[in-house]
């Protein structure tokens, strides 16, 4: 089956490419959360988008989920009345997906003006503000910093990292957000946590910037990351054309955490259908993102990476590998769920937000070809996980920016607890 892209007057968006297209509206669009209790149902359920402009947020990846699903105005009843037939449960969380939107988005500006503004975590910021951050927390610490330019997207843009060192011998934790354009809180509640990291007075937060190293990339997919802000607030993959069509035109876009070369292909959703939001590429490593990270990753010494942290959004997860299985799991696996548990327990203290931990493939849904599947099967770092941020409720994907410090100090909290029981675990040694 394949998902469409969203109304015929959003489709012609999708293959626009630049800051100066005017976004995609969704004006008292609808979000409907829908549980699926069964595979009769489920088969129904996946049917639901050939007859309607139904756009489904979430990968669909079995019976016994809840699944979030957009749909324009004009079509709201068609739908109620499909899931009521079909005795499926559903739910509207968001009457009006624009209104959220807007109260996430920047007031809109050139890209000039845009690298002026401060970086702040009261919004939700694009790329310009996000690298002008980069490059003076890097100018206020250069006896710390060591700045990198990886590789270059589709579209030329550059692929920033830092390296964050206090003393020679260290071992680093690696961290990544927003390879999925989509997830605007993981590169926020990222850089929050380096600003804090380099500022802060507090004694764990200065333990954990004097005794280990820390490799940061803030935005994986910078295309998909500006498209999101510029055009298209749902857009999930990288900008590179498929050189495959569907009814709406061309279509673009891979998803780069199905791109890796480990056990891609294995298994995921719609991974081979390449108009699909969860396209894997044509064959791994095709995308110049994720060759560009691997590249950075392999310029390290063998054991200097003990960690390696995948950020995303949404569900409140510590996914460890495997993904492409619900039946093999790591041999250190027992280990890695202690210091799972870890992240998981600190991050609850403050506001009482639970994270759920295990395997990707026996947790959440199979899927293959990820980074740290990829980071813990072919370059052997002892510990990887994919954190999904929030939330686990309401918003899904479009989490008001009122909550990103409250994310901030969940992620904050869960790495103290997290780096301590790796150390106790053996981890840096």
């Amino acid at each position: 089956m394949k998902v469409l892209l969203i109304l015929v007057g959003c489709l012609a968006l999708l293959g626009l490419s630049g800051a100066n297209q005017l976004a995609a509206r969704y004006d008292d669009f609808k979000v409907y959360r829908v549980n699926v209790k069964d595979a009769q149902q489920f088969s129904e359920f996946m049917k639901l988008s050939e007859h309607l402009p139904l756009r489904y947020l979430n990968e669909l990846k079995g019976p016994g989920h809840s699944y979030d699903v957009v749909i324009d105005p004009a079509n709201q009843e068609k739908l109620e009345s499909q899931l009521s037939f079909l005795e499926l449960d559903f739910s509207c969380v968001i009457e009006d997906l624009q209104s959220v939107l807007e109260e996430e988005s920047q007031p809109e500006t050139f890209a000039m003006e845009r690298r002026r503004i401060e970086m702040d975590w009261s919004q939700y910021h694009d790329l310009p503000v996000i690298y002008n951050w980069l490059q003076k927390l890097t100018s206020k610490n250069r006896r710390l910093i060591t700045p990198y330019v990886i590789g270059r997207s589709y579209e030329r843009r550059q692929i920033r990292a830092v390296k964050i060192s206090a003393k020679p011998g260290n071992k680093a934790i690696f961290v990544e957000s927003n390879i999925h354009a989509i997830e605007w809180i993981s590169s926020a509640a990222t850089t929050c946590f380096f600003e804090n990291l380099l500022n802060s007075s507090d004694e764990k937060m200065k333990n954990l910037l004097e005794n280990y190293d820390w490799i940061f990339v803030p935005v994986l997919n910078p295309d998909g990351f500006e498209y999101s802000h510029n055009v298209e607030r749902l857009w999930r993959k990288n900008r590179r054309p498929t050189g495959f069509h569907n009814a709406s035109g061309p279509c673009y876009g891979t998803d780069m955490n199905r791109n890796f070369d480990y056990e891609w292909g294995a298994s995921g959703y719609n991974i081979d259908v390449p108009c699909d939001h969860w396209y894997g590429g044509a064959e791994p490593d095709s995308e110049p993102e994720i060759i560009a990270l691997e590249r950075f990753v392999n310029s390290f010494d063998d054991d200097y990476i003990r960690m390696y942290l995948a950020i995303h959004s949404f569900g409140n997860f510590v996914l460890l590998p495997y993904g492409h299985t619900s039946t093999e799991f790591p041999p250190n696996y027992d280990q890695m769920m202690r210091i799972a548990t870890a992240f998981a327990d600190g991050a609850r203290v403050k506001y009482g937000t639970d994270f759920l931990c295990g395997a990707s493939g026996l947790l959440n849904y199979p899927v293959s070809g990820s980074a740290k599947d990829w980071a813990y099967g072919v370059k052997n770092i002892p510990f990887t996980a994919t954190i999904e941020l929030r939330d686990g409720g309401q918003y899904g994907f479009f989490l008001p920016p009122s909550q990103i410090m409250e994310v901030c100090n969940e992620v904050s909290d869960g790495l103290v607890a997290m780096v301590d029981k790796a150390r106790e675990e053996g981890l840096f040694n």
